[in-house]
């Protein structure tokens, strides 16, 4: 009897091999965790799997975007070639803002002239950009200001908001000393670590005491970090002065960043917690 026909058995296909699979295990992980490292560097073997797409070739047309280029920042002005730029905040002392009368009232602080420890007001006419309240400048430092002030105003009919000046040891001490009452962590809010541990030290050594007492102990300390050239905040440094600009346009803050160039011996430093120009004045 005659056998029937069969058909050819298909051939095996053969298993991956172990390297392989390691290969494709990595590779998975890599894009499981949103890793934007080029995956060409893990020298994966030639293989093709369903739904995964290797990357192209080294020589692939260079227009593609890195993966790892930096998103712009949501709302950053397009910088125009040429102009001014403001410094980079990651290598500067620390710019903090000074708490309000709200803030020191809640943390039992009386008002600063009850304490005899008003700031020395300098003899110079009130300036046309407004200057909030608690903040006092030195007549030189003021006189620059308002030469800056003067280039912003005829480049754009505005005046300039000035948030904080120069501090003494004694307001840095009231400042740091409400943050803490009202509960904030200075060893997260400072960068200099060390600086921060010795003046909360002494707020922790008179907790007890009243606060006038414990602002005095922690200004002691202050004072002495300044003597050895240690300044916990950038306004310790004489010629510090912040300006308002979560309320400029692109437009504006671009005059701005002219205007303290056309007048000179002014470093500005973009800061963004909360965002505002720190000045840094000769």
């Amino acid at each position: 009897m005659p056998t029937l026909p069969t058909r050819p058995a298909a051939a095996k296909k053969p298993a991956l091999e172990p390297r392989r699979l390691g290969a494709v295990a990595v590779a998975l992980l890599f894009c499981a965790v949103g890793c934007t490292e080029k995956l060409e560097s893990l020298d994966l073997p030639d293989i093709r799997l369903p739904g995964i797409e290797l990357p192209s070739a080294p020589d692939a047309p260079a227009s593609a975007a890195p993966a790892s280029a930096a998103p712009r920042a949501q709302g950053a002005a397009p910088q125009a070639k040429g102009a001014p730029r403001a410094a980079a905040q990651a290598d500067q002392l620390e710019c903090d803002e000074l708490p309000s009368a709200e803030e020191e009232r809640r943390a039992n602080l009386p008002p600063l002239t009850a304490l005899g420890k008003t700031a020395r007001a300098e003899p110079w006419s009130p300036p046309p950009y407004q200057v909030l309240p608690g903040v006092t400048l030195p007549a030189n430092i003021a006189a620059k200001v308002e030469q800056i002030d003067r280039g912003y105003a005829r480049r754009t009919r505005e005046h300039l908001v000035i948030t904080s000046g120069t501090r003494d040891a004694h307001r840095q001490a009231r400042a740091m000393f409400t943050k803490m009452r009202l509960g904030e962590d200075i060893l997260q809010l400072y960068r200099n670590k060390a600086a921060a541990r010795e003046i909360k030290k002494a707020y922790q050594a008179n907790a007890r005491k009243p606060p006038e007492q414990v602002v005095a102990a922690m200004e002691a300390v202050i004072q002495d970090q300044i003597d050895r050239g240690i300044y916990i905040s950038a306004h310790l440094r004489r010629g510090a002065v912040d300006v308002r600009n979560r309320t400029m346009s692109p437009k504006q803050k671009r005059a701005f960043l002219e205007s303290t160039a056309e007048v000179g011996g002014v470093l500005v430093i973009d800061e963004s917690t909360p965002p505002h120009y720190h000045l840094q004045i000769d």
